[in-house]
């Protein structure tokens, strides 16, 4: 056998062809309960289903229930609006965000039963995981060319920055996980081994290489929707939809969303863009309890925001 033989030999039969190729995680399919609703009002009885009542789309934060949510569909009611809940699984927080345009196309589909492409829409977020479902519902209209007639937007305890990897985060977010068990376990929506098993998987998936990541000083990634984090998809709103009234509720004393961040960083952009905003900066308030706090205050700005962009709107 000749040199070039052994060459060939080697790149035939050797290490290179050996290698086993990067196994390709499988994200489990979209479940019945992962992509529920609950509407204020009934499809085929609503005599407002044709009509331009507005829908006000309210996206829970991680670890809320629909009877959290509720309290602040209440309001959007008293307003006249027809409210749409959701609050985003927890697989889709940490490990499973790429699957979010998918599973709000789904929920779009749900909604185009309230004729909600020919109706005036409002939308609430709830902490950053309400902004990952607004983030993925806008994908999701936007690659199936169904275009919402969004009137304003409400962030409440967001938009916040990119975290960083420390261990005060990695706290916060494991208090966020384990609500999010708790939660899942008592509305019946998992058993305690699906718990276990989805913390296991949290574990091994997320949190180990995270630690292993940040020790070669690699970038730790969370929660990324198609590379972009929904912090950043918040802060970045008024330059994609130009013109479009935000309402900012928050607080001196949350413990995820700085105030000085969005001061400093998300509302002087829209000062400098001249966009159309109003803060609202509540004190004392923790995370996502500004309404628990502040009832009145709260619920007179939500009422008001969506007066004034009505008003507005019929006035145009």
């Amino acid at each position: 056998m000749g040199a070039l033989d052994s060459i060939a030999e080697f790149y035939l039969n050797g290490e290179i062809f050996e290698a086993e190729e990067p196994q390709i995680k499988e994200i489990p399919k979209l479940t019945n309960k992962e992509v529920k609703i609950v509407v204020s009002e009934e499809p085929a009885e609503s005599e407002f289903v044709h009509s331009q009542k507005p829908i006000a789309l309210i996206f829970g934060w991680g670890g809320s229930s629909h009877k959290n949510v509720a309290k602040y569909s209440s309001i959007y009611q008293k307003a006249g609006c027809t409210t749409i809940q959701y609050v985003l699984p927890t697989r889709h927080l940490f490990r499973d965000t790429d699957q979010i345009p998918e599973l709000m196309d789904n929920v779009l589909t749900q909604m185009e039963e309230y004729n909600i492409l020919e109706r005036p829409v409002y939308i609430h977020c709830l902490c950053d995981t309400g902004v990952m479902c607004y983030q993925g519902l806008d994908i999701a209209a936007g690659r199936s060319e169904r275009n919402l007639n969004i009137q304003g937007v409400v962030w409440d305890s967001c938009p916040g920055p990119y975290p960083e990897f420390t261990a005060i985060r990695l706290l916060v977010f494991s208090v966020v996980w384990f609500l999010c068990c708790i939660r899942d376990w008592a509305t019946g929506e998992a058993s305690l081994t699906d718990c276990f098993n989805s913390t296991y998987s949290m574990i091994t998936d997320r949190v180990i290489p995270s630690f292993v990541d940040n020790w070669n000083g690699k970038p730790v990634q969370y929660s990324l929707i198609e590379g972009i984090w929904a912090g950043h998809f918040g802060r970045d709103h008024c330059s994609h939809r130009v013109g479009m009234p935000e309402l900012f509720l928050y607080s001196n004393k949350d413990y995820y969303l700085s105030h000085n961040y969005l001061e400093d960083t998300v509302l002087t952009l829209r000062q400098k863009l001249g966009a159309p905003f109003r803060a609202i900066k509540f004190e004392g308030s923790p995370h996502v309890a500004h309404l628990r706090n502040h009832n009145k205050v709260y619920t007179d700005e939500i009422i008001s925001f969506v007066t004034k962009v009505c008003t507005g709107r019929q006035n145009a």
